[in-house]
């Protein structure tokens, strides 16, 4: 599939990913710093945090943080500025494609943010339980890449934000 489409297909970031951890300096370096994309660099740096890698079924790559009861998702899709997309068009056919994924589906936030990435906030209801997921997309030249974080609840926190941003932090880009 294409960027055309609805889905997106699973592929590589270009190395202009904004979220970077400021210094990962593992303690455990087998473990510290987890390559989500070894060509580009892309890593993510778990150590001294409470996010678990677990098993994603689907093409992405799962986290969980069950001390504060959040989860996270990072995939990356083919397709970049060089098709001409840019991250709102991104953001919107992934949000209509979360549309068709859950139930109650509800866009609750949506916007640009300063870095030039399209951040949205949705509710939906994926099996019998409704989740508050926020989502960041960031758009490199031939590259897309989604970061999710989402809890169960229905009401929108400064949690969410701030769970979001850390989560973000996590990621790493080496040159």
């Amino acid at each position: 599939m294409s960027l055309s489409k609805t889905v997106l297909d699973k592929a590589s970031l270009p190395k202009a990913v904004l979220f970077t951890c400021a210094l990962c300096l593992p303690l455990n370096p087998a473990f510290a710093c987890m390559p989500l994309n070894e060509p580009l660099g892309i890593s993510i740096c778990l150590d001294d945090t409470s996010w678990e890698p677990r098993e994603d079924a689907g093409d992405g790559f799962l986290f969980y943080n069950t001390a504060v009861g959040f989860a996270a998702n990072v995939r990356i899709f083919d397709g970049g500025t060089n098709d001409g997309l840019e991250s709102e068009r991104a953001a919107r056919r992934l949000a209509e494609a979360d549309s068709e994924e859950t139930r109650d589906f509800a866009l609750l936030q949506a916007g640009k943010v300063a870095s030039g990435n399209f951040v949205y906030v949705a509710r939906g209801s994926l099996n019998g339980r409704s989740n508050i997921y926020v989502n960041t997309v960031s758009v490199g030249p031939t590259k897309t890449l989604r970061l999710t974080t989402w809890r169960m609840g229905d009401t929108l926190s400064d949690s969410d934000r701030d769970m979001h941003i850390a989560f973000g932090n996590l990621l790493k880009t080496e040159p």
